[in-house]
């Protein structure tokens, strides 16, 4: 190859390298303009604000306690319930019934089935109505029902009272039962009955009628558990008594065994839940503090109650006894349970979490879109949760947030405040 030739060659690769790294450094700055625009015309995405609630609250499993009077069999056989499960009694009730000797499956299971069709509807047609024992204790209940009743009207949970108010209607219906009138029963639980009794005729071997010693909460649940825990100490249910508590096996019995647990009464009137918590989250418990239980895999509905005792701390841990005087048919025959522990319901503003900026001014607030300009409001946040918060409603203040305002979520750089307006 001629000097020539090789000059030339050499001069083409240089121009084809130069153009390669034009082509590149083009499409470095075509990529890098087409990423810049993507940012400049991001979509502002906002929410509209509407009132909310959210709860300070602590989800946990732990024990049902209850003062429970145990009643021994009579004899071996065949144990039929005539009070529902959860149903509420009176002392001198006929409860339940124990048939001596060996009763045919096929009878045991028609009655079994004819029992639960009872209990539902005794369920239905009760809607928790109270019953208690003498005189003098029906004044006490009627004493703290007025004093819940007070208690939330003044927290403004005026749906409440209702509840407190049936209870009060089922003590009136108590006196006027113990007078000797008459109470209505539905057709369907008359043949219910009359078709239990007519079963038992043929059960065969002797019957032996168990009456109820105590007024109270009938349950024919024997779990082991009658007795387990001291409730005359509660502050001495520690973390290490729980932590026992949940290798014992909860026992089952099939049929009734003379001078066994076969069914109990349990008060009606106060019984506790006992969980362990961390430290941190009970910090601020106080002895007698108003807090409410919820348990979700029962029922959504929230019930009133106070903080009882509080163990010592033992490895972060501490055991939190919770007090509750209402009624849940659906709670009596359960020992180990998951529940929500409240200690707070916040209600204002439901903002999302994202929408919460921090100025480098301090204070805290969002943005919010107004005709097409992102505009600052201060906020007072009550209480976060997961995804939102709580803020408070305060219209006294110059920019207030509004019912209804669109904050803004996310989208072109909002939470620098870039062209925001007052």
């Amino acid at each position: 190859m001629t000097p020539e030739v090789e000059s030339s060659y050499r001069k083409k690769r240089k121009k084809r390298k130069n153009l390669l790294l034009r082509v590149v450094v083009f499409l470095v700055l075509a990529f890098c303009l087409i990423w810049l625009i993507t940012i400049v015309r991001e979509p502002i995405r906002t929410e509209v604000v509407y009132y909310g609630t959210l709860e300070d609250k602590i989800s946990t499993d732990g024990y049902l306690l209850r003062n429970e009077y145990v009643i021994a069999s009579p004899s071996d056989g065949m144990l039929s319930s005539v009070a529902g499960e959860g149903e509420r009694v009176n002392k001198g009730t006929r409860i339940a019934a124990v048939f001596a000797g060996k009763v045919d499956e096929a009878l045991q299971g028609r009655l079994a089935s004819i029992n639960e069709r009872i209990a539902a509807l005794q369920k239905g047609g009760m809607k928790g109505s109270l019953v208690v024992g003498d005189a003098q204790q029906v004044d006490a209940v009627m004493t703290k029902t007025v004093e819940d009743i007070i208690g939330a009207v003044y927290r403004g949970e005026i749906e409440k009272t209702a509840e407190y108010k049936d209870d009060l209607d089922s003590l009136i219906a108590q006196r006027t039962k113990e007078r000797g009138e008459p109470v209505p029963e539905s057709d369907k639980l008359e043949r219910l009955l009359a078709e239990k009794a007519q079963l038992e005729a043929g059960a065969g071997g002797g019957r032996a009628d168990i009456y109820a010693p105590v007024a109270g909460v009938f349950s024919s649940v024997i779990d082991g558990f009658e007795g387990y825990f001291d409730l005359k100490d509660r502050s001495a249910i520690t973390p290490d008594v729980l932590q026992a508590a949940d290798g014992v096996k909860l026992a089952e019995r099939k049929n009734a065994q003379k001078g066994a647990p076969v069914i109990k009464i349990i008060d009606n009137y106060a019984w506790y839940y006992a969980a362990v918590v961390d430290e941190g989250w009970a910090a601020d418990l106080k002895v007698g503090a108003y807090v409410r239980l919820r348990f979700p895999d029962i029922s959504g509905k929230a019930l009133d109650a106070n903080i009882d005792a509080l163990s010592e701390v033992k490895d972060g841990k501490v055991t939190v006894v919770i007090s509750c005087s209402q009624y849940d048919s659906d709670i009596y025959s359960l020992r180990r349970v998951s529940a929500d522990i409240i200690k707070k319901t916040y209600s204002g503003f439901k903002v999302p979490k994202s929408a919460i900026r921090m100025p480098d001014d301090g204070g805290c607030g969002v943005y919010i879109l107004k005709e097409g300009v992102p505009r600052f409001r201060q906020v007072e946040v009550l209480h976060t949760g997961n995804d939102y918060v709580v803020v408070a409603e305060n219209n006294k203040l110059e920019n207030p947030l509004l019912l209804y305002d669109e904050v803004i979520v996310s989208g072109n750089s909002v939470g620098d405040g870039l062209g925001a307006q007052p």
